[in-house]
């Protein structure tokens, strides 16, 4: 490794953590990685073998690194975001932040007592469909922003500790409070389950903003079409980013509305236009943005203040769907 590189410790070696091991590595700053599982560490010693491996977090945090990423379940975040900053070290952890607002303000306060950083892994942000789309909303391509809509469908990893909410939304929430650039004042929020009362499989939620604007958001992860799809509605167009395993597409779909000869509204619809940009792996741009922070001090947007906000809609939400369930149960 680079002398002069920063040197990262990774927790969990399991779901996503080989493909944050991998692009630590390849960007030179991969030390160590901890796992509890001992096949998980004995395909890392096979894959880099020049890198330490050991069971306990403790190990992790006594080794001469800079930072942590952690990539264990969500309901360990808060403990070893907190552990980790009471070492001194900057961390990186995964989506969601923790699984409450409580947790995360704890994280930001000791982070901000310790003068480290927290970096969130809301990764979407760094995608270049993404940072497109928003280079053409701040440029206005099809106006004032009045709505947002988002699906996150699949058939996908089911969690025994979160819901497909706290587990696949936190997406789509980071993204809308970005395009947004502002938090939502109320939600209208439905949620149902099929295997388990207290975990939701399947998550709508309809958030209104202090400006007037408002965002649909759907996640399922028992939906045999894979599909993630954002579109953002502007007074004279709309724009569209999907994402699947064989690429992303970005479209502009121009329109404007106007009268006819008796003065009735009418809709004259544009030429649709596929919108280039340069791909490149976004969980690498992640990890570098990680890296500069780190080693530069460079602002982030996914800040911990980020993940806590996102947080606040989560929980907004929850509470809503679990209120409607209540006043359902009492009618």
């Amino acid at each position: 490794m680079n002398n002069h590189a920063t040197r990262i410790g990774i927790v969990g070696a399991g779901y996503w953590g080989p493909n944050l091991i991998r692009a630590c590595s390849q960007l030179g700053s991969l030390d160590s990685v901890c796992d509890i599982d001992d096949v998980a560490l004995e395909s890392i010693k096979r894959s880099y073998p020049k890198v330490s491996t050991m069971s306990q977090f403790d190990a992790l945090l006594a080794r001469p690194i800079e930072a942590v990423i952690i990539a264990a379940p969500a309901q360990l975040h808060a403990s070893m975001c907190l552990q980790a900053i009471a070492a001194g070290k900057h961390v990186f952890v995964e989506k969601p932040l923790a699984l409450t607002v409580e947790e995360g303000e704890r994280i930001a306060a000791a982070a901000e007592a310790a003068h480290v950083s927290v970096f969130v892994g809301h990764l979407l942000l760094y995608h270049p469909g993404v940072r497109k789309l928003r280079a053409l909303l701040a440029e206005y391509a099809i106006g004032p922003v009045w709505h947002l809509r988002s699906r996150r469908l699949g058939l996908g990893k089911l969690r025994s500790h979160e819901s497909v909410w706290w587990s696949f939304a936190p997406h789509d929430i980071a993204l809308m409070l970005a395009i947004m650039g502002e938090e939502p004042v109320n939600v209208v929020a439905a949620q149902t389950a099929c295997r388990n009362a207290n975990i939701s499989d399947v998550a709508y939620a309809d958030y209104g903003f202090g400006s007037g604007r408002t965002a649909h958001l759907e996640v399922c992860w028992l939906d045999p079409e894979k599909s993630a799809r954002l579109d953002v509605f502007g007074e004279r167009g709309v724009l569209t980013l999907t994402d699947s395993r064989d690429g992303s597409t970005l479209t502009h779909k121009p329109f404007s509305i106007t009268q006819d000869q008796r003065g009735a509204p009418l809709v004259v619809r544009g030429e649709e236009r596929h919108i280039s940009f340069v791909e490149e792996e976004p969980l690498k741009l992640e990890v570098k943005a990680f890296i500069d922070l780190v080693r530069a001090g460079k602002p982030v947007e996914t800040s911990a203040r980020h993940g806590i906000a996102v947080l606040r809609a989560l929980a907004m939400a929850d509470e809503a769907s679990q209120k409607r369930v209540e006043r359902g149960a009492l009618a």
